[in-house]
This record gives structure tokens, sequence and C-alpha cells, in this order.
């Protein structure tokens, strides 16, 4: 582990005990998990809950959403879901074909919206067990901690996009406008 501080040395440790004996109550599964459809499978029916949740997805996007799926089986995915009439793909740049969006259809938002709830309603029992002002904590601290992770997330991406541009900079050029 990195340099930590001793109190977030014993932070990390309860974090994880906690993780731990939430697991063995079942509230660490995933909602989507619980998704059920007849003609559909789980995984095809966490796409469009994705979809139905972010609108409009790149296709790597979307694979990272449903776990890092790798693309030949997301492919496949969007293929079976495309057929069925509930997403269509969509080019996001004219001249590059390697550039595809998905996108829910209505039917697809139909089905996607009896999908969330049936989210939601597995969610609500979970957060039953606590009392009005406990629960509303609870999501004040969810909500400062997503606040916090998307700060962290979008630096990483600005020192990324940085390290491109200056990638394609001249060496002269940078070492003038050092000097």
């Amino acid at each position: 582990m990195t340099e930590l501080s001793a109190e977030v040395r014993v932070q990390v440790a309860r974090w994880r005990n906690l993780l731990v004996d939430a697991a063995r109550c079942g509230a660490l599964e995933s909602p989507l998990d619980a998704l059920s459809h007849p003609h559909w499978e789980p995984r095809e029916l966490q796409a469009l809950w994705w979809l139905r949740s972010e609108s409009l997805l790149p296709v790597g996007v979307l694979a990272m959403r449903l776990g890092g799926l790798a693309m030949p089986r997301l492919s496949r995915l969007v293929d079976r879901l495309e057929d069925g009439g509930l997403v269509r793909r969509e080019r996001s740049v004219r001249n590059d074909r390697r550039r595809v969006r998905v996108r829910l259809t209505d039917a697809g938002r139909a089905l996607a919206d009896q999908l969330d709830a049936q989210v939601q309603e597995r969610m609500a029992r979970r957060l039953a067990p606590l009392q009005g002002e406990t629960r509303s904590a609870l999501m004040d601290v969810l909500e400062l901690w997503v606040q916090a992770l998307t700060v962290q997330a979008r630096t990483a991406e600005e020192v990324a996009e940085e390290n491109a541009a200056l990638a394609c900079v001249p060496d002269e050029l940078l070492r003038a406008s050092a000097a």
C-alpha cells in the first residue's frame, strides 16, 4: 500500500470490514444482477439499464459499464439488442467507422423503464433498514464521495490530455517556451 497516514489506514481497515459485513448480509450485490426478463439475458438487460441512465454511450464506455466486457462479446450483445429493435448504433464521426455509439429505441426505452423500476425496488429494500435522517445522512455522504471521485477522475483525465498534447509539440518549441 502507498504511504498513508495511520488515520487513513484505520479508516481503510474499517471500510474493508464494513464491506465484508455488508457482503455477508447480501447488501453488496448489484441491483442490476436481479434484472430478469423471459426473453433477454441479464447482461443485455443491464446494457439497456445503462443506456437509459446515460442516454447515448460509446461502445467502449458501455463495455466498461458492463464490467469490462470484451469488445467481441459486446458487439454480439449489441447485435442481439439491435435485432430485437431495442437499440440502434450511430456513427459519431462520419469518416471514422470505429467510433460507434449506442442509443435506445422507443421500445428499448419502454423496457429499460420497466427494468429501472425493478432496480429502484431492490435499492429501496436495501435502504429500508435505515430511518429517515440516517438514510439522508448516508445519501449526503455518498454524494460527497462521488463528487470527490469525479474531481479525481477529471484531474487524471486532464493530465492525460495535457500529456497527449505535449507529445504533439516539437521538442524545440518546448525548450523555447521553458526558456
